[in-house]
């Protein structure tokens, strides 16, 4: 399992005021900018740490890349590459210290946790240990305890916290990779099929008898079509409501 895009949103959101939008075309926390501002492009001095860091970008620390230097700017694809490139050990801790199947919000809110607060915390939290135990409903109310820094509470951990909670703690609904699979797809390709060789059957022997049958009760051929029309209303709304597309 791998960290999503919206686990990615997430991140860039909260250490950079970052609004990125998803494959899908939504932006799920719309409040940032859509590139990464200069303050964040430069390596400066994390004070909130627990012991000060240079940082850059998304969180990327001297812990990921050791050549940080005070000052230097980088480009905004440059910060999303460091960052990409060094989330993997944080996805990697997830995967070690969970034992524990995850749906993918719980996975990502985990991992946005662990980029935070660091590998170590997850390991001894109170989170992880209700969550291994199987009590994952208790385990959520755990995030809402790591809102301090240097001591302080601070509203930017608390909005973090709760968000991390509200995606831990929400559904996941898997959308097909493709149409291929919708019902409703297959449904319509199957009245197309059926259309189609009720268009050709007058030319085809011994189908001619049944076209003349069809033509005489016309209704029925109608009132078919309603029914099948109201089906496909139906499938479409039942994939829906199950998180499908």
């Amino acid at each position: 399992m791998r960290l999503s895009e919206r686990g990615v949103a997430l991140i860039a959101y909260f250490e950079a005021s970052v609004s990125l939008k998803l494959s899908d075309g939504t932006t799920p926390y719309p409040d940032g900018v859509s590139k990464t501002p200069l303050r964040y492009r430069t390596v400066y001095w994390d004070k909130l740490a627990s012991k000060p860091v240079l940082t850059v970008g998304y969180g990327t620390t001297t812990y990921d890349i050791p050549e940080l230097q005070e000052g230097d700017v980088y480009t905004h694809e440059q910060v999303v590459a460091m960052f990409l490139n060094t989330i993997s050990k944080y996805e990697q801790a997830v995967r070690d210290l969970v034992t524990v199947p995850l749906n993918p919000n719980q996975f990502d809110a985990l991992v946005s946790f662990t980029y935070n607060c660091g590998r170590e915390a997850l390991r001894t939290s109170t989170l992880l240990s209700l969550l291994n135990g199987g009590n994952a409903t208790a385990a959520a109310k755990e995030f809402d305890k790591w809102v301090y820094a240097g001591g302080k509470k601070f509203a930017g951990l608390i909005k973090r916290r709760m968000l991390e909670r509200q995606l831990f703690t929400t559904p996941y609904k898997e959308v097909r990779a493709n149409l291929t699979d919708s019902r409703t797809v297959k449904t319509a390709g199957a009245a197309a099929i059926v259309s189609g060789v009720a268009a050709v059957a007058p030319a085809v022997e011994p189908a001619k008898e049944i076209a003349s049958f069809a033509k005489e009760y016309t209704w029925a051929f109608f009132v078919a079509l309603a029914l099948v029309f109201i089906y496909l209303v139906y499938l479409r709304w039942d994939d829906w409501r199950k998180g499908k597309r």
